[in-house]
């Protein structure tokens, strides 16, 4: 029976190659480590930027829930809004400024046209939709029925 013995510099250049891999093993993994981290701190860091602008770009076309609008601005904001009770309806506003625009210039702030028929509406009764994809701007509608025709139409153009 014949054994295989390796020299000292075959064995020296086995655990030089061995060694090679390892450390390209380890800078690789070492690499997505990091990259994984950056990215979860960028998400956590944009985290309102991040459902800011979701909220801009695929709510397009479905209804929008009171609570993400800003309803003396118009507008989805960043963070929760605030609610208010007025007469019986409930307003949300981003601030306590536009909280008190809604309470001080209540027949101005509080209805709007309604976007497809052109009625005034109560703005807490309305259905609220985007005027536009990725735009934070939002448009009321009185019902259903017309919150949808004003897409059908505008989805045509």
């Amino acid at each position: 029976m014949v054994s295989k013995k390796l020299t000292k510099k075959q064995l020296r250049e086995k655990q030089a190659l061995e060694d090679k891999k390892f450390t390209k093993t380890l800078i690789m993994r070492f690499g997505l480590l990091l990259l994984f981290l950056c990215l979860i701190l960028v998400f956590v860091t944009y985290w309102c930027d991040t459902k800011y602008n979701y909220r801009k770009t695929l709510l397009y076309g479905k209804e929008i829930p009171g609570k993400l609008i800003c309803m003396n601005g118009n507008s989805i904001t960043y963070h929760k809004t605030i609610k208010v009770t007025l007469s019986g309806n409930i307003f949300y506003a981003c601030s306590e400024k536009c909280i008190n625009t809604i309470i001080d210039h209540y027949d101005i702030t509080a209805f709007t046209a309604d976007a497809f028929s052109g009625d005034t509406i109560c703005k807490s009764s309305a259905i609220i939709g985007l005027k536009e994809r990725g735009n934070p701007n939002v448009v009321y509608f009185e019902n259903a029925q017309n919150f949808e025709s004003y897409f059908k139409i505008v989805k045509r153009k």
